[in-house]
């Protein structure tokens, strides 16, 4: 599918997430004077108006080339209000790291009876949620919710100066993540929001249902199995391992794969989360190390990295790691596969307890359908639903669409049952 229809759909997402009547309540606040356990700061804290969010709607639709009316569109929002707050999580060598997050609720919201906490999808660092205040994931505020999202590890606050990030580690994910859900709790209930009811939600796509799984399994590891009372994840990578491999041996992924820095990105990801000490000559293709493309891996962003390694894999990994099961013996290889058969969420000590509700496009381009299988066989209480759009980033539009309760309404619009 062209850029172009893809540009037109998510500005459709956008729109129609506006789109939804947020909700008020008046119930009255509690007492803030408590100490937080959680909560360190807040960096930040916008209104953002109903005028200002009608603006950004309709210069996006216009930017698009489609007409919508000023009139109708302010007269379905409200007002949100949203805070960057830092918070103290547990960092890959065990000691504690302040980390940061956002959270944003319908402006006039008094109380709430849960909070929705949704993982984004994979980022730059200067794009983490706290530096943006309001990021696109984020629209099911708009439905009424109260949403929670964490930067993660090695983003905003907790961004190092070798800009590391524990990508797709089990427990460093969970854990930051439902730390961030405890110090929203101290947040709202420093601005005097009641806690109503203490259930929570769970959404994320892609990276985002990665961590979203492995925030449940966190939360259920603190006894909050009966306060989720809904798991969403879509297009998530679970089994690390069968995932590697499905890039190595061309099982249903594409000859070329244009976001190829998702490699060195996971390599990064578990040899810091796991403290392993490995050479970067051990893991890259001698290409890599020979025009010192690596050096983009502490310095640059993550979108940098795909173009400069290009789309072809075997020009990014050590040749060591086409060598499968016993890569040449190449300990640094082994180490890093090591590290993601424990980190892969099928192969967690105990299976999620609530419901999860997965979703994953049969014609996903970024991580094989497989792994959705894989996680659905194993995890009895939950159920799959195979999205209709091709692709990740068109399933991940769709997902949203899904869990906001717009898809009945665009689905049969972009001619999809």
């Amino acid at each position: 599918m062209n850029r172009n229809i893809t540009d037109k759909l998510l500005a459709l997402l956008l729109m129609l997430a506006f789109l939804t009547a947020c909700s008020d309540d008046d119930t009255p606040g509690e007492d803030p004077a408590v100490t937080n356990q959680y909560l360190t700061g807040v960096t930040a804290e916008k209104h953002i108006s109903k005028s200002e969010i009608t603006d950004m709607v309709m210069d996006y639709a216009a930017s698009q080339g489609i007409n919508l009316p000023e009139i109708l569109i302010s007269g379905l929002l409200c007002d949100v209000d949203v805070a960057a707050i830092t918070y103290t999580t547990t960092g890959p060598d065990g000691a504690s790291v302040t980390a940061s997050g956002v959270v944003a609720m319908p402006a006039g919201t008094t109380s709430y009876d849960h909070l929705l906490s949704i993982q984004h999808g994979t980022l730059d660092m200067e794009e983490a949620p706290s530096l943006q205040l309001f990021y696109y994931e984020m629209m099911p505020v708009v439905s009424g919710h109260v949403v929670v999202m964490a930067d993660y590890l090695g983003y905003g606050a907790s961004q190092t100066a070798d800009r590391q990030h524990p990508y797709l580690h089990a427990r460093l994910t969970g854990t930051a993540c439902a730390d961030m859900i405890e110090a929203a709790r101290e947040y709202l209930r420093s601005k005097s929001i009641a806690e109503a009811g203490n259930a929570v939600e769970l959404l994320g796509y892609s990276q985002g249902g990665q961590a979203t799984v492995a925030t449940q399994l966190e939360l259920e590891s603190r006894g909050w199995t009966g306060r989720i009372r809904k798991v969403w994840a879509g297009g998530g990578p679970y089994d690390l391992e069968t995932l590697l491999q499905a890039f190595l041996n061309d099982d249903g992924m594409p000859d070329t794969y244009p976001r190829s820095g998702y490699l060195p990105y996971l390599i990064r990801g578990m040899a810091y989360g796991e403290g392993l000490t490995v050479s970067d000559e051990n893991l890259y293709a001698p290409a890599v190390i020979e025009e010192g493309l690596n050096k983009l891996f502490s310095t640059r962003p993550l979108s940098e990295w795909h173009a400069a390694l290009g789309t072809d894999i075997t020009r990014v990994l050590h040749p060591d790691f086409f060598a499968a099961p016993d890569f040449n013996g190449n300990a640094d290889v082994l180490a890093i596969v090591s590290a993601l058969r424990k980190n892969s969420l099928v192969n967690a000590s105990t299976a999620p307890q609530a419901t999860v509700s997965l979703y994953h496009s049969l014609q996903d381009d970024f991580v094989p359908y497989s792994n959705v299988v894989s996680a659905h066989a194993l995890w009895t209480n939950s159920t799959l639903t195979d999205l209709s759009m091709p692709g990740h980033v068109m399933g991940g539009m769709e997902f949203m669409l899904r869990y906001m309760g717009l898809w009945e309404i665009v689905g049969p619009m972009l001619g999809v049952q």
